[in-house]
């Protein structure tokens, strides 16, 4: 596979992400319960750490650690699960 197309497809990933999140964030701010601020601000995060995977992936994002995405999620859902059980 050549570089430019290499990087075609890097770039459609990265749109598709940015599209979703686009996606996401309009659906959340209509509605106005925090639990919608804090779904914003994962997606928002969750987003950034794909792109950054993406990026590694090719080659362009040296600083991207997998761990620190594992911890990301792991800390999210038990954020979520203890405002459930409250």
């Amino acid at each position: 596979m050549s570089d430019a197309t290499k990087a075609d497809k890097t770039l459609d990933k990265i749109s598709e992400i940015v599209t979703k999140l686009e996606k996401d964030l309009a659906k959340e701010s209509t509605e106005s319960e925090e639990g919608h601020k804090v779904r914003a601000w994962f997606e928002e995060h969750k987003a950034i750490h794909e792109i950054k995977r993406t990026l590694h992936g090719v080659g362009k994002f040296d600083k991207y650690d997998e761990d620190a995405y594992n911890k990301f999620m792991k800390d999210y859902e038990n954020v979520i699960n203890d405002f459930d059980k409250n």
